[in-house]
């Protein structure tokens, strides 16, 4: 398949986002329940695509030709799409990588994280702990901090629960795959209730939750950012809107509210899902004052094709209106793909102070690849990215740096709080 490669050789836009399949996608099998399905040849299709086009195959916490070697034996015995479908999607996460994703989707698949997520988790000790909880989420709203133990997830203990979306393919898990395991597991199946089982101080605490995708629809019918004040510091909070053009129009309208206020904060705590790079070239551009650097690719399937390295720097110009004093940026868990690209470049382009914990850690740039022979669609980062300063995105680590971005153990909001004490009068934001 060159189509892709010639597309990303010309300069074509791809999709930088992370996709949230609905609830009635099903498998495309059912359309194609005629044909007949040829597992190896849908294999070798999945595994030419992969090496050409995965930017990140090639990875140092895990054996890459180890685990397509066993997600094949298994591939190779299955009986129809849906069951191929389901290996390559396992196959999948044992990467660890929320961008490299592969559906469709049904109900028997896990909750894509960040964007069906609400707890954050951290594997230590053999114990699994709640990291982070999404601000305004029903697991926020329920008193989950961070700091307790998660005991059982539905029912299954954590040591379990963090391997059941693997299959049979990870027998012998890291603490990496483990700790992404379970973050999966306590986001629950999709669109299903949840109930999660948590050791804090000795006693255990059961907890039902709804389904994360609740609190995914309600940010979608709700606004695109919002804005406030904290006496003369002004706010801006997206609201998984990168994707969004209109979400041009709307910060353009709230730097001009904002014009009068002595510094800025640009909250992109609630940006998961990814975005667009249109939107975040317009909103860096008010922050500029001449053409600045904000962000470094690099496409590895162009070497891998054609033997030709191919590396640029994307650049940002000034737009009105034009915003000259501090701006302090906040990032957090659930800060996914573009709301990490922008975190990066409004550091890099804008000089902003940056303040987060570690991110979400969509690698790369996003594209989706048809896979004709199984109906499968794989998502995946075709392109590497970086910092101006040569730093991969996903090893960026923020000017003051978070153990948790959106909730601490007493519920407050360490970035904000830790934003408006940076900002307080006589500090500089340089």
């Amino acid at each position: 398949m060159k189509t892709l490669a010639k597309a990303i050789s010309l300069g074509f836009a791809l999709s930088m986002v992370t996709p949230v399949y609905s609830a009635e996608q099903t498998p495309s099998s059912q359309s194609k329940s005629a044909e007949i399905f040829d597992a190896g040849q849908a294999w070798q299709e999945f595994e030419d695509q992969f090496h050409l086009f995965y930017a990140y195959r090639q990875r140092s916490d895990i054996d890459v030709d180890a685990q397509l070697a066993r997600s094949k034996a298994l591939a190779l015995q299955a009986g129809d799409r849906d069951e191929f479908r389901k290996i390559l999607h396992q196959t999948a996460l044992t990467f660890s990588d929320p961008h490299f994703i592969v559906g469709p989707f049904d109900e028997t698949d896990y909750s894509i994280v960040p964007t069906g997520s609400d707890i954050a988790s951290q594997y230590l000790g053999g114990r699994f702990y709640v990291a982070d909880v999404r601000a305004g989420s029903a697991a926020d709203e329920a008193g989950i901090r961070t700091g307790w133990q998660i005991v059982s997830a539905d029912g299954i203990i954590m040591e379990d629960a963090a391997t059941r979306p693997y299959g049979k393919l990870l027998p012998n898990p890291t603490d990496k795959q483990l700790n992404y395991g379970a973050m999966l597991a306590v986001s629950g199946l999709r669109n299903k209730p949840r109930t999660l089982v948590f050791e804090i101080g000795g006693e255990l605490r059961t907890i039902d939750l709804p389904a994360t995708y609740a609190l995914s629809k309600a940010i979608d019918t709700g606004p695109l950012l919002e804005t406030s004040r904290n006496g003369d510091v002004g706010i801006i909070r997206i609201n998984n809107a990168l994707g969004n053009n209109d979400l041009i129009l709307a910060f353009d309208q709230a730097v001009q509210r904002l014009s009068e206020t002595r510094a800025m904060i640009i909250d992109l705590r609630n940006t998961p899902s990814g975005g667009n790079t249109e939107v975040a070239r317009s909103i860096i551009g008010h922050f500029v004052a001449e053409t600045r650097s904000y962000q470094i690719h690099e496409i590895p399937s162009i070497e891998r094709e054609f033997t030709v390295p191919r590396r640029f720097i994307e650049q940002v110009k000034p737009r009105n209106p034009q915003y000259p004093k501090p701006i302090v940026v906040l990032g957090g868990r659930w800060t996914g793909s573009m709301g990490e690209g922008l975190v990066i470049g409004l550091d890099a382009a804008a000089d902003a102070y940056t303040i987060s914990s570690d991110m979400a850690d969509l690698l790369g740039a996003l594209s989706n690849i048809d896979l004709e022979k199984s109906g499968a669609r794989m998502d995946l980062g075709t392109e590497t990215l970086f910092h101006v300063n040569g730093t991969p995105r996903e090893d960026y680590v923020a000017d003051m740096p978070l153990e948790s971005g959106d909730r601490d153990a007493d519920s407050t909001d360490p970035a904000m709080r830790s934003a408006l004490e940076y900002l307080r009068p006589g500090i500089s934001a340089d």
